[in-house]
């Protein structure tokens, strides 16, 4: 497909999901005792996820999301076969109502999803946690602590962790993979939301702790700015990746989640950074990191290092290349190492 009929298919199924969805969810609501409204909603977002695979050229980050969906049903005690039923029906619906100048691209990446249904599952990957590990031991001690509303305790750990790792092992190899536990159970449902809400609060407090007692590099004099493009919510991993670069000896200055293309130029130019770190968690969101980057360069050229990082990337890696980046971490750990290299620091 040329450059111009990819724009299109994208532009067009992202500006048709609500549409096309409900085409398909009346097929799928007439099986018995399901709900048109749900399947509406669940397969507006596959379209988004389906447009964004189409606008960067990479059908994996589309079928990886179908194979995350199959665990999920499986996890809950869904029957699987309807989620093969609501991928085809959407595939239905495009063979009906894509024009020509959509190219094939959209329905080959459903049937690649459909295949990847279809075939027998993957190993399972290895469990999250394991007790075995030191580190995982102290996360899952840390879970267990403030599941069952011992914050103080569960800070404590934390804080003694410190005394014997390095503030940056605390963060990378016991938080981080605590958070990363509690998003999954939360995306399995097997996690409320007051419960996700009460440990990734504790993480911010416990990280608060951290950062206070940590030792910090001597100055570098390079500015760092963090941010999470629009329609990315998630600030954690932005605040972890601003304390990490302020213990390597950088300014680092964290914009937060969801900030508009529009203003990032603005804060380059009067902040003096250096360096300009984009988070995406969704593939959705890669067009926003696209937006941002082409505004910055517009306004501030090759004066600034930008660096991308997030999930959206996790299957999709050759993508920063292609939005204009300078380069990607693909680990919050990775970031500060890239960041010295992209400003020249040794």
């Amino acid at each position: 497909m040329t450059a111009a009929a990819t724009d299109f298919a994208a532009t067009l199924l992202e500006r048709s999901a609500s549409a096309y969805a409900a085409e398909a969810a009346v097929t799928l609501a007439g099986h018995a005792g399901e709900d048109f409204h749900a399947w509406q909603q669940q397969l507006t977002q596959r379209i988004f996820e389906l447009a964004a695979a189409v606008a960067h050229g990479e059908p994996e980050l589309f079928v990886a999301r179908a194979r995350w969906s199959r665990k999920a049903f499986e996890a809950r005690g869904r029957d699987v076969s309807r989620l093969l039923a609501s991928f085809a029906a959407l595939r239905e619906v495009l063979d009906r109502q894509l024009p020509p100048a959509a190219g094939p691209l959209p329905r080959e990446i459903i049937d690649a999803a459909l295949a990847a249904l279809r075939a027998p599952a993957r190993q399972p990957e290895a469990a999250g946690l394991d007790p075995a590990r030191p580190e995982d031991r102290l996360a899952l001690n840390f879970l267990n602590l403030v599941l069952e509303g011992n914050v103080t305790d569960a800070l404590a750990q934390i804080a003694g962790a410190a005394e014997t790792w390095p503030v940056e092992k605390v963060y990378l190899d016991v938080l981080m993979p605590a958070q990363r536990e509690i998003g999954t159970l939360w995306q399995l449902g097997d996690l409320s939301i007051p419960e996700e809400h009460l440990v990734t609060t504790t993480t911010e407090r416990a990280m608060a702790i951290l950062a206070h007692r940590a030792g910090r590099a001597p100055a570098n004099g390079r500015t760092v700015l963090i941010a999470g493009v629009a329609g990315n919510v998630h600030e954690l991993g932005l605040r972890v990746a601003a304390d990490l670069f302020e213990l390597a000896g950088w300014r680092a200055l964290l914009l937060g989640a969801d900030v508009p293309a529009e203003d990032l130029p603005v804060a380059i130019g009067y902040f003096g950074a250096d360096l300009l770190i984009l988070s995406a968690v969704l593939a959705t969101q890669l067009r926003p990191v696209g937006d941002s980057i082409a505004a910055v360069r517009r306004e501030c050229g090759e004066n600034i290092r930008i660096l991308v990082g997030g999930g959206a990337f996790d299957e999709g890696p050759g993508v920063w290349r292609r939005l204009g980046a300078d380069g990607y971490a693909p680990t919050l750990g990775d970031a500060t190492r890239l960041g010295a290299e992209l400003v020249g620091l040794d």
